[in-house]
């Protein structure tokens, strides 16, 4: 049975789950608009935590990694990277909703890692609060216009089965801690949201799934 995971945001979950003694592969490392001046980017938060870190994305800025590490970042899809390193941890933060073939991910990561390996995982809870609100106003609630997927516990605990997976923690996340300027309903929603929070998580807006390969 898979163990309960429940965090208030990226900061607190890295802290949880990354050991300074893990190598960790980053995959899509740099979106979410955030630098490495940004202390809750999280790759900035894996490379203050890891023992060692190495990223890929399908772009990125290369003048802002140190030259001695840039060997270590690739331009790559999560479905097709390479590395001859094996890593102790794949790290995919709100990436697999975007991606057109997570099971061929799902696969590529399990060659790349070590033995006792572990990938870690975020992605929108299907049921949180500001979706199924958005449900009841809108034809189709409003998401993010690259996602191809959503995803319950259910649903993405299969796909990992389906894959050669086992799920060794799931969770859930409060905060993604992004800024936006928000309308009145939103800022109503917000209320709703942390009230609901103090008796469940069931509602919280990200899910967390912590998987080792079979």
């Amino acid at each position: 049975m898979s163990e309960t995971l429940i965090v208030r945001n990226k900061v607190e979950l890295l802290d949880t789950l990354i050991s300074k003694d893990d190598t960790v592969l980053d995959v899509g490392f740099w979106g979410q608009g955030k630098t490495f001046e940004d202390p809750t980017w999280p790759h900035k938060l894996l490379r203050d935590r890891a023992k060692d870190i190495y990223g890929i994305d399908l772009v990125y800025d290369e003048s802002v990694i140190p030259e001695n590490e840039r060997h270590k970042y690739k331009i790559a899809a999560a479905e097709d990277f390479n590395f001859d390193e094996k890593f102790d941890v794949i790290f995919a933060g709100d990436l697999i909703e975007h991606l057109v073939n997570p099971g061929l991910f799902l696969d590529n990561a399990k060659k790349h890692l070590k033995p006792e390996g572990r990938l870690i995982m975020t992605t929108p809870n299907t049921f949180n609060l500001f979706v199924m609100a958005g449900k009841l106003t809108r034809p189709e609630p409003p998401i993010n216009s690259d996602h191809t997927f959503y995803f319950n516990k259910r649903t993405i605990s299969k796909l990992l089965e389906k894959c050669g997976w086992e799920v060794s923690q799931f969770g859930f996340m409060y905060t993604l801690d992004y800024t936006h300027k928000e309308s009145l309903k939103k800022k109503f929603l917000n209320l709703i949201y942390f009230i609901l929070s103090k008796f469940t998580p069931k509602f919280y807006e990200t899910m967390v799934v912590v998987a080792r390969p079979r």
